[in-house]
């Protein structure tokens, strides 16, 4: 497997997937993330999950940035920008979700699905590379790297005006009950 800022490096110029790539395409939103993740508005960083493959490992979700959202008061104010972190923390929520399917071999949510505990180990690398400010719609695209019972890798792009915002590589735990 190549080192994580290489695959950093690979994926900085176009994204790791589109819709046409999807035979499988989902209708998910609110209400159904939270069936699969902890997060909880105002942290709740994805409005609707649009496509996935569990056997290839990848979803795709997608978020509109309000232009009220209150970090725009205080993240660079004169120069509105929506912060890297929480870009990467985006990603990293619909990693989650992508667990969800991976784990049970299904493209479909079942009605009983509730959040696993989890907790993030390490951000393994990201680049920044265009903005995202006030009003833009982002799309979010998560792909498994490395899952086993305990550990999960992910690689993930939040894309904005077509082009990659942001490419990050995170780990998380998986808790036990």
């Amino acid at each position: 497997m190549l080192e994580h800022d290489e695959l950093l490096k690979r994926h900085r110029k176009k994204p790791i997937a589109t819709l046409e790539d999807f035979e499988h395409r989902v209708e998910y939103g609110l209400d159904d993330i939270k069936k699969l993740i902890p997060h909880r508005e105002p942290f709740l960083l994805i409005d609707k999950i649009l496509a996935l493959d569990y056997e290839k490992g990848i979803i795709i979700g997608s978020r509109k940035i309000s232009a009220d959202d209150a970090v725009f008061a205080g993240h660079f104010p004169d120069y509105k920008i929506y912060p890297g972190v929480l870009e990467i923390e985006m990603i990293g929520q619909l990693g989650l979700c992508l667990h969800y399917f991976v784990k049970n071999e299904t493209n479909e949510l079942a009605e009983d699905a509730k959040p696993e505990p989890v907790r993030a180990t390490k951000v393994l690398g990201a680049y920044f590379l265009e903005p995202v400010v006030p009003d833009d719609e982002v799309i979010i695209i998560a792909k498994k790297l490395f899952y086993m019972e305990i550990f999960g890798t992910i690689i993930g792009q939040v894309i904005v005006k077509n082009k990659v915002s942001c490419v990050s590589i995170g780990e998380v735990i998986f808790l036990d009950e």
